[in-house]
């Protein structure tokens, strides 16, 4: 079997990273399927290319729906014109800012992978051959840096993300409030933000706290390997999650709280979207209604602070998840029966 990946991405942005570079490296391992990438295509410029490359694969797998329209027509016309079968992979709510594009995707293809139950729901409004497929990771990397969770003077709360986006859309300020709330309580810990990308107007909002900030600035994505390291280095013990209640949102794959609980880190989130999903309320972490008070975030954080056997209770039960739902093991042999 031979494959076309179309994505906007490449292996330093997050879902093109996870859904096709890494995907179809385990395709390749697991299963001998062969494999081509054809990142960021442009107009007619990558037109010939495509046309080259398309005509020899039996299948093409297209990862989101922004791209430039006569792209979207020339996919289009190689399922139609020559019988290529085609798998629409989406994990953003991408109808929001491009309807038409996602919607003609979601009806020409074969089958359609949803990252999320909210995109797996829309989907299916359009095309019944709809299947959930997760945003997954490598378990066996992300156990290797599992943390250790015990009693220490200084605990560690730590946050991975792209941080100019998230401190635009106004979800470090329930984190900073909930901090402050923490620290009030006589709690020691640093507060390490992974992503923070030299952003100045983040660093200078937690500047004059009394808890200490640590921005990771520069972090090579491309590698599977650096997020969990990170996070071993650091020795994460809590890992947050705050979000807004937008249809975006909704339809996010919660890939923050699938790392954390990766490495054995419990997670405080907020219960939007599929965070309902991969966060076990009490059994790998607490989820909070959107809109709660800093006061209720500060007091999940101050219940895992003073536990540390609790804390590895949740770590345990959020790896095992991740393991049994979010790993590649867990949908590789979906995905290649799809294909």
């Amino acid at each position: 079997m031979r494959v076309l990946f179309l994505t906007k991405g490449d292996k330093n942005t997050g879902s093109s990273r996870q859904r096709v570079w890494l995907l179809a490296e385990k395709l390749a391992a697991e299963f001998g399927v062969e494999y081509e990438v054809l990142s960021r295509p442009k107009r007619f410029s990558d037109a010939g290319k495509f046309l080259r490359k398309a005509i020899r694969v039996d299948v093409v797998a297209v990862h989101k729906s922004l791209f430039p329209w006569d792209v979207v027509l020339l996919v289009l016309a190689a399922k139609v014109l020559w019988r290529k079968k085609l798998v629409y992979d989406l994990d953003d709510a991408e109808w929001i800012h491009s309807p038409l594009k996602t919607k003609l995707f979601i009806r020409f293809a074969d089958i359609v992978f949803a990252g999320s139950h909210a995109i797996l729901d829309f989907a299916l409004k359009w095309n019944e051959k709809s299947i959930l497929v997760p945003t997954v990771l490598d378990h066996e990397i992300y156990a290797k840096h599992k943390v250790s969770h015990h009693a220490k003077e200084t605990l560690t709360i730590g946050w991975v993300g792209y941080g100019k986006a998230h401190f635009l859309d106004g979800l470090f300020e329930p984190i900073r409030a909930a901090l402050k709330e923490v620290w009030k309580h006589g709690i020691k810990f640093r507060f390490v933000v992974i992503g923070a990308r030299n952003y100045l107007p983040l660093k200078e909002y937690f500047s004059g706290e009394a808890f200490e900030t640590i921005f990771i600035d520069s972090l090579d994505w491309s590698n599977p390997k650096s997020v969990p390291s990170t996070i071993k280095e650091y020795e994460f013990d809590i890992g947050l999650m705050p979000n807004s209640d937008t249809l975006f949102n909704r339809a996010k794959c919660a890939f923050k709280a699938i790392e954390y609980l990766a490495c054995g880190v419990p997670v405080v989130a907020s219960d939007v979207g599929e965070a309902k999903y991969v966060v076990e309320n009490g059994k790998s972490g607490f989820l909070l209604p959107f809109g709660s008070l800093a006061s209720k975030w500060a007091e999940r954080i101050i219940t895992l602070a003073g536990d540390p056997a609790l804390r590895a209770e949740m770590g345990r039960r959020g790896m095992e998840k991740v393991r049994r739902e979010y790993s590649y093991n867990a949908i590789l042999r979906k995905v290649k029966t799809m294909l």
